[in-house]
């Protein structure tokens, strides 16, 4: 069978990564060197695979010295890898993996674990994997600081014992409770509000010094970004996106690189994509959030692609 121009590319980026992670650990052998400048001359195609791998490779490390490091040691392949993935989570702090704003959190979740907590008014909070949050009740308004990741609320109503409201604030932007459950989540890109019933009071404060505001409807959903700007409102596939509260993440023809972005969440270690062309592929499937292995099997199944990982720390997909 004739190998297709995508097979192909594929297949050339497979092999590029797979060149990429070897040169990370122990020195290459005559054979190997050999090897691997044939297979390097054989195509511009080859070189132009290399050069986009190794940019991969660079950005999941922290510099030369580190690398010289674990040359220098000659350690195995595989630790070699998670080594230099341990460094990149570990210098990022704005929203990354390690946040160092979670240590003022009142309550937090490990990589993989959900968990729900009863708070001072009765009412409670789920926390989504790797999620951190933090109690500010006063005597004005009940407050919760959602530091980083993902919170679903049930809200304690107001009434003769309790006028205070309830106000979540994330990033520049507070979603004050019109009445008792809704979801919010916090990354990099921004927050979201989703309103699982009754209504919530969306507030942004941009640096800019504006106040933008907005009611949210049950089953709808709004965004702002980092910067506190306000999207429009969305209807919100709600069961879809809180399925993560009974341990399953949902996905409904959404772009790949969304959904590794998610899978993320739920494991140690990295999902990354090989070449730019694969994220708006599509994916739709029900998987378990505490079987993320068998959600990347099942993805590169459906989508015909092939993946590679390194002593279970990282996992390229190409």
């Amino acid at each position: 069978m004739t190998e297709s121009v995508d097979d192909r590319q594929d297949r050339i980026d497979g092999e590029a990564a797979a060149w990429v992670i070897r040169q990370g650990g122990t020195p290459l052998t005559i054979e190997e060197q050999r090897a691997f400048a044939t297979w390097r001359a054989a195509s511009s195609d080859h070189e132009e695979a290399f050069r986009r791998a190794s940019s991969l490779w660079s950005d999941l490390d922290v510099g030369t010295r580190q690398k010289q490091v674990i040359r220098r040691r000659q350690i195995g392949t595989g630790v070699a890898f998670g080594v230099a993935c341990i460094a990149v989570l570990a210098t990022q702090s704005d929203g990354g993996w390690l946040n160092l704003d979670r240590w003022r959190a009142d309550y937090t979740t490990a990589t993989g674990e959900i968990r729900t907590v009863s708070l001072p008014d009765g009412s409670t909070a789920q926390l989504d994997s790797h999620t951190a949050l933090a109690v500010h009740y006063g005597t004005a308004e009940r407050r919760i600081v959602l530091i980083d990741g993902d919170a679903w609320f049930k809200v304690a109503p107001l009434g003769a014992t309790e006028h205070r409201p309830f106000v979540v604030e994330a990033s520049h932007g507070t979603s004050t409770a019109l009445g008792t459950q809704f979801m919010v989540e916090r990354d990099p890109a921004g927050v979201r509000t989703t309103v699982t019933e009754h209504r919530v009071r969306v507030v942004t404060r941009p640096p800019d010094g504006l106040t933008h505001s907005v009611i949210v409807a049950e089953g709808q959903s709004v965004r702002y970004g980092p910067d506190g700007a306000l999207d429009t409102l969305q209807a919100a596939p709600v069961d879809a996106m809180t399925a993560w509260r009974s341990g399953q993440l949902v996905f409904d023809n959404e772009p790949l690189s969304e959904v590794i972005t998610r899978l993320n969440r739920y494991r140690r270690g990295r999902i990354m994509l090989m070449g730019a062309r694969l994220k708006d592929r599509r994916v739709s499937g029900v998987f378990s959030c505490s079987d993320i292995d068998g959600a990347v099997s099942s993805i590169t199944r459906q989508l015909a692609l092939r993946s590679v990982s390194v002593a279970g720390l990282a996992t390229i997909i190409y």
